[in-house]
């Protein structure tokens, strides 16, 4: 097994997996990078797929994948456009990867996700809250959307009100929300992160 911290989140969208039993297929839209949250549905027995469509996250992984021979079933994709059959999966995660796209490209990856679940399956998305420290300190180019620089690289992110991804979220039942505030750093250097957390049930 690999030695990974993963977030509480996941645990908690698999304790709710753990009661709605639909197939062993999972889908993370933004499965890239270096520290892989598909591992943690990998050990715990699911056919793992995932897509992303950055190629520089997309090594990062393979890289990973390497290094701890494994394949987790990874290919490049578009969440708004997910390159799978209808109704093929059972549960479908994305874990702040959709908070890279506008608002309206948000809607058509929800959509599309809906489409690859089957009836039944279950999904957890996370959208950022305006309550986010980093909301405050950019300038919105839209209501909501904000583009500045991380780590020397030009970054997009949607900001929402507390309740405003439900509009989104009608094709699904909602299942659980919760609001969560996640500190980075020590003592006087934390960070605030506030995420929206949500799994849904396709209906």
């Amino acid at each position: 097994m690999i030695k990974k911290f993963y977030p509480s989140s996941l645990y908690n969208f698999l304790s709710f997996i753990q009661v709605n039993p639909v197939n062993k297929k999972i889908l993370d839209c933004g499965a890239g990078g270096r520290n892989p949250k598909l591992v943690f549905f990998y050990e715990n027995g699911f056919e793992t797929y995932g897509i992303d469509i950055s190629d520089e996250q997309l090594e990062k992984l393979q890289t990973y994948c390497e290094e701890n021979s494994i394949d987790l079933g990874v290919i490049k994709g578009d969440m708004k456009i997910i390159p799978f059959e209808t109704e093929f999966f059972g549960y479908v995660f994305s874990y702040l990867s959709m908070v890279h796209l506008s608002k309206n490209e948000t809607k058509i990856a929800i959509n599309e996700i809906h489409r690859v679940l089957v009836k039944g399956g279950l999904c957890y998305l996370n959208f950022l809250s305006k309550d986010d420290i980093n909301f405050d300190e950019k300038e919105e180019s839209k209501p909501g959307e904000v583009i500045g620089i991380e780590r020397g690289k030009e970054e997009f992110h949607s900001y929402y009100e507390d309740n405003e991804p439900d509009e989104y979220l009608k094709k699904f039942e909602i299942i659980y929300k919760e609001k969560r505030h996640v500190l980075k750093g020590k003592y006087f250097q934390t960070g605030r992160t506030c995420i929206l957390d949500y799994i849904m049930k396709k209906i």
